[in-house]
């Protein structure tokens, strides 16, 4: 199998994966104070990484400059866009956070458009990405009445906050991660640099440093640290390593419409009209952004 391939496999892997940690989040965040959770879910899966890293055989030490870089792309990751989007989640609804997480490729393209790097944006890409972000602002539609509701005006900012630092962070790993050092590694450092930097927004930020002690928080946060940081994290930046950044970033138009269709077959969630024009112009949009590759 081609790195393509593999690297498209991984995206759904995450597509799967980022889909359940927002269920996740919400169980951990009843326990834990939302920087803290950050914190302790993404420096402990940094520390694994490096770990595995350094005892796989392979691992060479990278120059220091590199490591900075690294971790500027954590802070930007990992520190803002989870960060953000662990305590935004507090005060939103679900549908409202879809809204603003969905901006995420049109904001990679826009970064990448700005930072003048290796990676060229033509007009199909552009197109695609409208096109599906048009698609789950449709199926989301009732969730725009939420902007104007004043008690959610900080979790619709700490959601902006989130899909912006993601959106810088995704395509500063883009243009700064080295082709020839271990996607583990990479996310290792990341990692690290953003669970440190989660630490250091809890001493501000948090209003408590309290953790209820439950078997569903600890259970939410070890599944969030090996699954949905360790685990998932490695995978994107091999995705990042093959495939475009806006690309990369498409996983955001793909989670809702995969939870959707398993609420439906599963669970016998219903299914309108609206919800099935949004997921045909999200699907679509993604193909046109894909079909320039092949």
């Amino acid at each position: 199998m081609s790195a393509t391939r593999r690297a498209y496999l991984s995206l759904a892997l995450i597509c799967i994966i980022w889909g359940t940690t927002y269920t996740a989040i919400k169980y951990a965040i009843l326990d834990f104070p939302p920087f803290l959770l950050v914190g302790i879910r993404q420096t402990a899966a940094g520390l694994l990484l490096l770990l595995l890293a350094f005892g796989s055989g392979k691992f060479q030490r990278p120059q220091w400059r590199y490591v900075g870089l690294q971790a500027l792309t954590g802070l930007a990751t990992i520190t803002g866009g989870n960060g953000f989007i662990t305590w935004g989640m507090q005060y939103v609804s679900s549908g409202l956070a879809a809204i603003i997480g969905s901006l995420t490729p049109v904001l990679v393209v826009l970064f990448s458009l700005a930072w003048h790097g290796k990676e060229r944006i033509h007009l199909r890409m552009v197109i695609g990405v409208l096109l599906g972000f048009g698609g789950l602002a449709l199926i989301f539609r009732e969730g725009w009445q939420d902007f104007i509701r004043p008690e959610y005006r900080w979790g619709i900012a700490g959601c902006f906050a989130s899909c912006i630092t993601w959106s810088l962070g995704t395509v500063m790993a883009k243009q700064w991660n080295s082709q020839s050092v271990s996607p583990l590694l990479n996310a290792g450092l990341q990692i690290t640099a953003g669970g440190l930097g989660g630490f250091v927004l809890s001493l501000f930020f948090d209003p408590n440093h309290h953790i209820n002690h439950s078997t569903q928080g600890w259970i939410s946060v070890a599944y969030l640290t090996v699954i949905g940081s360790a685990l998932a994290f490695t995978l994107y930046m091999f995705v990042l390593k093959h495939l475009s950044a806006t690309i990369s970033s498409l996983y955001t138009y793909i989670n809702p419409v995969v939870a959707i269709l398993l609420g439906w077959a599963l669970l016998g969630e219903s299914l309108t009209p609206w919800e099935l024009v949004g997921m045909a112009l999200t699907i679509i949009g993604v193909w046109i952004v894909n079909s320039k590759r092949s």
